[in-house]
């Protein structure tokens, strides 16, 4: 059981590192948290079967959570897919996404897989759905206009994870948060920043590291990286220790955390 990034910048990708997604993978299956561009060769090179996810779960519609869904949908009926699938979203959000797939042609095709687009409980902890020894969870953040949520995964053994996806720092994604080992929170700005990070609706790494030490986490990975600061993410490390006295990393794409 692990999960890995297959992307983990903010909205403008560079040549290190994609738009930010996850996958969540065990033995009865995948979840993928995010959809950015190009997921079926990104979950082959993270070395998931892209045919092994069971559910998507698409936390906002901002083009670089979701742009490449249709793709991805587009591919399994290439590929011949046969098993449902199901996709997680905010209610308001059920009707967008099903019109985006309508839009390339990919939602109810003779002969294709059954796709259902389902919304979640918007109750803070609300459960969302299981598999196998996999519990979702989910909790309304804080991304200005944008409608959204955070996520958290827990394992039957008891580990755990909680991706906070984009917000400004939040009770609610600290309360989703408490108790878990590892918090992966939006990191976009540094905290020279701070103001354009408030404005966009966004975390300094700074305020991400405040966020893991109210939660009580053992470990905090930095994602949604900004662009401008690919080629120092040391830095954005540091600022996160001054307010974490645990385990901080910057995420990287296509290597398996175990769960």
């Amino acid at each position: 059981m692990h999960f890995a990034f297959l992307g983990t910048s903010g909205s403008v990708p560079s040549a290190v590192r994609d738009t930010t997604s996850i996958v969540v993978a065990v033995p009865a299956g995948a979840v993928l948290l995010d959809c950015g561009g190009s997921p079926v060769q990104k979950l082959r090179r993270a070395g998931v079967d892209p045919q092994a996810l069971a559910a998507i779960v698409i936390t906002h519609i901002h083009p670089d959570h979701s742009y490449g869904l249709p793709a991805l949908v587009r591919n399994f009926g290439v590929l011949g897919r046969q098993a449902p699938l199901t996709i997680y979203c905010r209610p308001e959000h059920v009707e967008p996404l099903r019109s985006l797939l309508s839009l390339f042609n990919t939602l109810e095709r003779p002969g294709m897989f059954a796709l259902t687009v389902r919304a979640i409980d918007l109750a803070e902890g609300a459960h969302a759905f299981d598999l196998g020894p996999l519990t979702i969870r989910t909790s309304p953040n804080e991304h200005g206009s944008m409608p959204n949520f955070a996520v958290r995964v827990d394992t039957a053994r008891g580990r755990s994870v909680v991706y906070s996806s984009d917000t400004r720092p939040c009770d609610a994604v600290v309360s989703l948060a408490r108790g878990a080992d590892t918090l992966v929170h939006d990191a976009t700005y540094s905290e020279r920043h701070r103001s354009r990070a408030s404005g966009h609706a966004h975390s300094t790494a700074a305020e991400a590291g405040e966020v893991a030490a109210r939660s009580g986490v053992r470990r905090l990975i930095l994602t949604h990286i900004g662009a401008e600061y690919h080629d120092d993410v040391d830095a954005l490390a540091e600022e996160a220790r001054q307010r974490f006295s645990g385990d901080v990393e910057v995420a990287r794409e296509l290597v398996p955390y175990p769960l």
